[in-house]
């Protein structure tokens, strides 16, 4: 893709606290499942929440506990929040589902044919 702009389409921020003892290893399922989507346009970005920009986006996304794993679409709109630690696989099936790489169950069984008009 040389000399093409990449997009971003997709944009997750972790959520986390120096006290948390759970915020290292959703970090490293993070770091782990994100780099095999940057190619699709996803970002990620780790946000403290003692710090000026984690205390400011934590107030607006009204996050409450840490880890918290926030999925914004193209549109800076939050698509899908994890709070905990996700498995791999579930972390992996809901970035597909955003980027539109997974279907749905009911669009496995049915198709795209049948959408509500």
């Amino acid at each position: 893709m040389a000399g093409q702009e990449s997009r971003v389409i997709m944009k997750i921020l972790l959520f986390v606290s120096s006290h948390c003892p759970h915020c290292p290893r959703a970090e490293r399922v993070v770091r782990k499942v994100a780099p095999g989507y940057y190619d699709y346009g996803l970002t990620f970005k780790k946000m403290r929440t003692k710090g000026e920009e984690g205390r400011e986006l934590s107030s607006r996304y009204n996050i409450a506990a840490t880890p918290s794993i926030l999925l914004f679409g193209d549109d800076n709109n939050e698509i899908k929040r994890i709070v905990g630690v996700p498995s791999e696989e579930n972390l992996r099936t809901e970035i597909e589902k955003v980027l539109g790489l997974r279907k749905s169950f009911w669009s496995r069984i049915f198709g795209g044919k049948h959408e509500s008009r």
